[in-house]
């Protein structure tokens, strides 16, 4: 006998929900919450807030943006959110405009690990914005959401370094940067996020902010735990936790050290900037002292330099051809105004160097020699406020500063002195001992003071006093330790034991011999600078939220 079971009798209660949830609006189910609680007289129903959705029903009002809210003790890590951003925005593979981190904490016997969702923060004062040099960003004045404008990108990746958050990456086959929109088609239609959307257990939702408001919360503490400072830019992003982030929790990836990204057209560019502003500052004071008779090699080859690292600049753009829009944000961009300095520099340069081949008016000459001097150093300027601008510690200010000045000063006078030496060896002249012995002098001073200043930052750090910049130092001590070993050792031979050969037996060895050593010493002296700044890149440690496990 065959004993059959009505069907409503294998219903479950998780049958019904679904039934229920089917077809339910974000009206129905706020109809749904109103009918199940009983009101206390304040609006509120239960112990929740039940008059907001996922998404807001009605659009940000004068002072106010739309914003992420993450509620942790909800987030599971599952990272659906980061599997439906990554599918319904087309993004290639290795590409995310978001992630899940991870914050470790507790005691052995009870340790605590929260999942992070992340991703852009749509800033009230966005860093990508403020140092984007072509303006391809813009913040929507009426939903504050901060886009990135494809069209408009050179793909010089320079946001990727302002953002204290990581946020825009460099897609390598479009040759532009791109990042989260908050999905903002699918808002101003009334539809949720993708990642909104797909979370399973509804811990990520839209809400809308009051910017002023956010201003103030953010001039202290950071988003959670292991965060950059808020005060940077004002992060809209909203993380609430009834368990609270206590401050024994810190990022998964709090002690991963990796190397960074080396950039070798920037470095290379760097360096050459400020050999040729060093040398060409250096012929500009030797020709005043020598009353113009430094031969014009001496300022061609500054300026040959100067051609040569704005050649180099455009290698690390992902669309050079429309490098020319690098200058649209010379009121906000410190890459904007370098471009501009240095866009100045090169014809006074090249000018200077035709005068004095053509041995024109001294007049003529002083006033190249001064203006171009002055564009050359606001240049060099400029390439040190746009690594400062990032807030990174191993780019701070004095750090910075001493290595791009100091660069030009031994890499400078060395280029001079090369090509005054081979100069007065072609012509069968005799070596001019003053000017030579001081340009050697120079450069010696100018490699030791760096040396030394490099030297200093391997010390070991104590721990829990400038953690940024302990990483560095265990960086440049282990994964990057042989670089750093040639960088020491190129400097010593091209800056100082060159040099200081050239200055002891320039009077007494013919002109040709000591030109050549002069020369092999700024090579050498050159090819250490390079890697100097290739460490500059690869070494520096970036904010960021905080990541999953990593080795």
């Amino acid at each position: 006998m065959t004993i059959t079971t009505p069907a409503d009798e294998l219903r479950t209660p998780i049958d019904d929900y679904l039934a229920r949830q089917h077809d339910a609006t974000a009206v129905d189910r706020f109809s749904q919450h109103h009918d199940s609680q009983r009101s206390d007289g304040s609006g509120r129903f239960g112990d929740e807030q039940w008059y907001a959705d996922r998404v807001p029903l009605s659009a940000p009002g004068a002072g106010e943006q739309y914003a992420f809210r993450v509620d942790l003790d909800r987030c599971s890590g599952c990272k659906a959110c980061v599997a439906a951003c990554h599918s319904l925005n087309g993004l290639d593979e290795g590409e995310s405009w978001r992630d899940v981190g991870q914050l470790v904490g507790g005691d052995p016997a009870s340790p605590r690990t929260q999942s992070v969702p992340t991703g852009c923060h749509h800033c009230v004062d966005p860093a990508c914005l403020s140092g984007c040099p072509t303006n391809a960003y813009e913040k929507d004045p009426f939903t504050g959401i901060v886009k990135h404008l494809d069209d408009q990108c050179i793909g010089c990746g320079y946001c990727e370094l302002t953002c204290p958050y990581e946020v825009p990456e460099l897609n390598a086959r479009l040759g532009v940067v791109r990042k989260c929109d908050m999905c903002a088609d699918r808002l101003a239609e009334g539809e949720a996020p993708a990642c909104v959307q797909a979370c399973p257990t509804q811990a990520i939702s839209i809400t809308i902010v009051d910017q002023a408001k956010t201003v103030a919360a953010t001039r202290t503490g950071s988003l959670v735990p292991g965060a950059p400072a808020s005060s940077t830019t004002s992060p809209t992003t909203q993380y609430v936790s009834r368990r609270g982030l206590g401050a024994d929790l810190r990022a998964a990836d709090h002690h991963a050290v990796h190397v960074s990204h080396s950039h070798p057209p920037l470095a290379l560019m760097l360096v050459l900037t400020q050999l040729s502003v060093g040398a060409f500052v250096a012929t500009a004071l030797g020709d005043w002292l020598v009353a113009g008779d430094l031969p014009a090699v001496a300022a061609i080859g500054a300026a040959a330099a100067g051609i040569l690292a704005l050649a180099a600049s455009v290698l690390h753009l992902g669309r050079p051809l429309v490098a020319w829009r690098a200058v649209l944000g010379v009121g906000h961009s410190w890459l904007s105004r370098e471009i501009v300095a240095f866009g100045v520099y090169a014809p006074l340069a090249v000018g200077y160097a035709a005068a004095s081949t053509v041995s024109a008016d001294d007049g003529i000459r002083a006033a190249l020699a001064v203006s171009g001097s002055i564009a050359g150093l606001a240049g060099v300027g400029c390439s040190i406020l746009i690594y400062v601008a990032t807030g990174r510690t191993w780019w701070r200010p004095g750090f910075t500063a001493t290595k791009f000045l100091l660069s030009g000063a031994v890499t400078g006078p060395l280029l001079l002195l090369s090509l005054l030496l081979a100069a007065r060896a072609v012509r069968g002249a005799d070596v001019d001992l003053p000017l030579s012995r001081a340009l050697a002098s120079a450069t010696v001073v100018a490699t030791i003071a760096k040396l030394v200043s490099e030297a200093y930052l391997l010390c070991p750090r104590q721990s829990g006093t400038d953690d940024d910049l302990a990483r560095t130092a265990t960086l440049l001590r282990g994964p990057l330790r042989v670089p750093t070993i040639w960088r020491f050792v190129l400097g010593a031979l091209g800056g100082v034991g060159g040099p200081m050969v050239v200055a002891i037996s320039a009077g007494s060895v013919d002109a040709g011999p000591i030109a050549g050593l002069a020369v092999a010493a700024t090579l050498v002296a050159a090819g250490g600078e390079l890697l100097e700044r290739r460490q500059f890149f690869a070494a520096s440690v970036a904010p960021r939220m905080p990541g999953g496990y990593r080795a």
